[in-house]
């Protein structure tokens, strides 16, 4: 693919957006919990044809903006290079990651992806092009546009920094039976930068465990655990989690398997959809078989069902309303000093087990609005990404909860991740983020008459929602299945 090929796509995206006189968003529905039926009344842009690598170099790779990071590791780890901080997965886009906060557990070394970008191009709201924005052009845009979720325009293009690597890793599972001794030693690594790649999980309220995985150039192949080629119910059973349930003390995995360990089996979530009894399989069968056909395609190359893409249709399937009452997907931003009070407000709003603890490298820049912290509030250079993913135990309202956990990272001076359902106030939020500096970039990009406003579009509720279908279906029969398949978790996801 060239880069005459690309400007042509440039200029056709640029044109369509000149004679707009609606909001506008991208067509892409992404890896979004929240309500998106704010699309069908905006001018959708048509960006899925930016899926070209344009260059790639010993030390960056030049992407179009909807390249997959499952693209970018099967172009960069035959050449020992990789991204430094990759989100688990790979469905995940280049111009998404940058636009929203792509992290993952290389993170507590290089930070988030949008800190490792070289530059960027981006279509504004007026159909203007600016190309190369980078930390001496544009730098208030090329600060401000992480975490902004495509509310200041059309990413085209993303050029990111490489860095060595090796085409295997050894992953070390260490178990803890108390939270602070785990804390401790938690700590201590995240403060020695030995390892690679670090995160940990809470597996139940006394059981934690710390994943570290090293490179290694020197492997006999048959110590490779093998992910990829196996058939889904295999996949599950090898799955990193699985492991961690299953006690294991290490393995060895491809650097591809292991960067995307989470795209088949939705980190453990894959137990929300594993049918127990009869009455199950009837269940997940009529799931499978509303799910559109795209979304069952297979990843490129891949010739497997992804576990992912099931796990995203079946949330799309049981509604988003109906489904928030009962399984809970959301991401804190926790100071690494105040996670053991983020656990304790966890369990006092729900029991929810196994939770994710991803630290993350955190770099302020006044020009940062949403992928930063407070420095007056949080003194730390680690925070955490506290991700709770599961079946909620407890009758407290999604809204209760959410705001708690939301309440909570602010006022530490934390985020909290915006992919999912949100129940921000407008002044709790503003009160958090600065307001001035947003409005401020969004006028002089051209962003503020042409996309949605955040707020807006996080909070977004479609109130003529219809009880159609696919609600009436979960009312019938999910919240049975969903406490059947929750009283048998532990088995399940082993």
């Amino acid at each position: 693919m060239s880069y005459k090929d690309y400007n042509l796509k440039l200029e056709r995206i640029a044109n369509s957006i000149k004679n707009n006189t609606k909001l506008i968003t991208t067509n892409r529905k992404g890896h979004n919990y929240r309500d998106l039926k704010f699309k069908k009344k905006q001018t959708r842009i048509e960006t899925g044809t930016l899926t070209n690598v344009l260059e790639l170099k010993n030390d960056y790779i030049d992407c179009e903006s909807a390249v997959t990071i499952g693209k970018v590791n099967r172009s960069t780890i035959p050449t020992k290079r990789m991204i430094p901080s990759l989100p688990e997965g790979d469905n995940f886009t280049v111009g998404g990651c940058l636009a929203g906060l792509g992290l993952g557990s290389s993170s507590y070394l290089y930070g988030f992806f949008g800190d490792n970008v070289i530059d960027f191009d981006i279509i504004l709201g007026n159909g203007e092009i600016i190309k190369k924005v980078s930390k001496t052009k544009n730098s208030d845009l090329y600060y401000g546009i992480g975490g902004t979720y495509g509310t200041m325009g059309i990413i085209t293009r993303v050029k990111i920094k490489l860095i060595p690597c090796e085409k295997h890793v050894k992953v070390n599972y260490y178990h803890y039976n108390s939270f602070d001794n785990f804390y401790k030693d938690f700590s201590r690594r995240i403060k020695e930068r030995s390892s690679d790649f670090i995160e940990a999980f809470a597996n139940k309220k006394n059981s934690y465990t710390i994943v570290s995985a090293n490179f290694i150039s020197d492997i006999k192949h048959k110590k490779i655990a093998v992910i990829k080629n196996k058939d889904i119910m295999k996949q599950r059973s090898m799955t990193i989690y699985a492991q961690i349930s299953n006690k294991k003390e290490s393995c060895y995995l491809r650097l591809l398997d292991y960067l995307e360990r989470y795209s088949y089996a939705a980190f453990w979530g894959h137990y929300l959809y594993t049918p127990y009894k009869m009455r199950d399989y009837l269940y997940a069968g009529l799931l499978y078989s509303l799910m559109p056909q795209k979304i069952l395609d297979s990843s490129p190359g891949h010739g497997r069902y992804n576990i992912s893409k099931y796990f995203h249709a079946a949330n799309h399937i049981v509604g988003d309303y109906y489904r928030d009452e009962y399984v809970l997907a959301t991401d804190i931003g926790v100071p690494l000093s105040k996670l053991k009070e983020a656990m304790e407000l966890a369990d006092k709003m729900t029991e929810t087990y196994p939770r994710w603890i991803c630290p993350i490298n955190i770099d302020h820049h006044p020009d940062k609005i949403f992928c930063t912290k407070k420095p007056e509030l949080c003194k730390d250079d680690i925070i955490l990404d506290l991700g709770i993913y599961g079946i909620k135990n407890t009758s407290k309202p999604s809204k209760e909860i959410n705001q708690a956990f939301e309440r909570f990272s602010f006022e530490h001076g934390m985020f909290k991740g915006f992919f999912s359902t949100c129940y921000f106030t407008y002044e709790d939020f503003w009160n958090q983020f600065d307001k001035n500096k947003y409005d401020s970039l969004r006028e002089t990009y051209h962003a503020d008459k042409n996309f949605m406003n955040i707020f807006d579009k996080m909070n977004y509720r479609n109130k003529t929602k219809k009880d159609n279908l696919r609600s009436k279906l979960f009312k019938f029969f999910g919240k049975k299945y969903l406490k059947q398949i929750n009283n048998n978790k532990d088995r399940l996801i082993k």
